[in-house]
């Protein structure tokens, strides 16, 4: 087992996020992937622990990993750190501190990737654990001593060589 996990959020970091879409199997495995997101997913998956930190509270873990299937990415993933199964959403201390918990790892060296800085990057590096804001939307850009910003999958290996990985 890798010493070290990369947690992505769900919509709009892996999935595009479409608001149509809501409740439990409600059309996401028709929802295409975020461009580069696949390709990511798998590269990390060769030498990271890589599990999805999301705040959906109706998907279970089989309806969230179903929409995965056409992706062929569900194999990738360790595990599904859920508002659910957590009881608190991010960015919540509780929310990070039952991932870290199950993780079985020292919060340094655990990075979280994703779109919403104060639900995804900042929760976490409040626990101690490295963020990459996902901005797309704008070319503002956050980098502090655990955060990096990158705008597209291409920048991601770079964000992780600064931030010590």
């Amino acid at each position: 087992m890798f010493d070290r996990a990369l947690l992505f959020d769900w919509g709009g970091t892996l999935m595009e996020t479409m608001p149509v879409y809501q409740g439990e199997e409600r059309g996401w495995s028709t929802v295409p992937p975020v461009e580069g997101a696949v390709e990511a997913v798998k590269a990390a998956s060769k030498s990271w622990r890589v599990a999805l930190a999301t705040n959906a509270s109706e998907s279970g873990d089989e309806a969230i990993f179903a929409a995965f299937e056409p992706l062929s990415i569900r194999e990738c993933f360790s595990a599904v750190y859920s508002f659910g199964k957590a009881g608190r959403p991010k960015p919540w201390v509780e929310f990070w501190r039952y991932a870290l918990n199950d993780l079985q790892l020292p919060a340094e060296r655990v990075v979280m990737i994703g779109d919403s800085y104060m639900d995804d990057i900042w929760g976490a590096t409040e626990v101690g654990m490295n963020g990459i804001w996902f901005n797309r939307r704008s070319s503002e850009r956050k980098e502090k001593k655990r955060v990096r910003t990158i705008h597209s999958y291409a920048e991601l290996n770079d964000a992780l060589a600064s931030l010590g990985f």
